[in-house]
């Protein structure tokens, strides 16, 4: 009988941490990033590979060239407070062969240890995504809605040749990306879909997130 009772309390146990927020479990590290069932032309990146952060100190290094002005010290707190757990990179690109001038999709997946400590993270990256480049004025940014995700948020910044004539910053390159973060339980994930202006676009990077999400969330 004590064997039956402590059985099914490790059952419980078992099963309560393989959930995420919503219910279900969440997806195996390898299968957080982007396919090329959802972004369909992509292939994995030959030279930006796949990066992992198990902890925090490990993390600031390589999500801060992914920032556009982020504050380490207030960075570091935010994701502290916030419960970090893990993080991963990937970086996939656009064609049949690789090109550093071709479009790119970049994804995160950050694990948080609550789904309040997931919503702050996502309001404080989005907030970062929002901010104008600290060495350039160029760049025009906007927000956008994204559809059938919930509490998505979208952030659209380009910077056309002729931006960056009439802001004199002769040292920028022209480029257009479009930004898209969501959470699903405790885990926030994002994706950056850039390239040259003209070369991505809004309607694309809906689709994109939207298979992404889809697949992730099992909806």
């Amino acid at each position: 009988m004590r064997f039956t009772i402590r059985l099914r309390l490790l059952l419980m146990a078992v099963a309560l941490v393989a959930c995420s927020g919503d219910g279900a479990a969440a997806p195996p590290v390898a299968q957080r990033f982007p396919t090329a069932a959802d972004a369909p032309g992509t292939k994995p990146d030959p030279v930006e590979k796949r990066e992992a952060a198990a902890d925090l100190d490990a993390f600031i290094p390589i999500f801060s060239p992914a920032l556009i002005d982020p504050d380490e010290e207030e960075m570091t707190t935010v994701f502290q407070d916030a419960g970090f757990t893990r993080a991963g990179l990937d970086v996939r690109f656009f064609g049949e062969t690789h090109d550093p001038h071709a479009p790119h999709l970049f994804s995160w997946f950050i694990e948080l240890d609550s789904e309040d400590g997931a919503r702050s993270a996502l309001d404080w990256v989005e907030a970062d995504s929002k901010k104008p480049c600290p060495h350039s004025c160029a760049a025009r940014i906007n927000s956008f809605d994204v559809d059938g995700i919930p509490d998505a948020r979208g952030v659209h910044r380009i910077a056309t040749a002729e931006d960056i004539e009439a802001a004199g910053t002769a040292n920028e390159d022209p480029s257009e990306s479009y930004w898209v973060g969501f959470m699903d339980g405790s885990i926030v994930y994002t994706i950056d879909l850039h390239g040259v202006p003209g070369s991505v676009s809004e309607e694309q990077v809906q689709r994109i997130a939207s298979a992404y999400h889809d697949r992730l969330t099992g909806t």
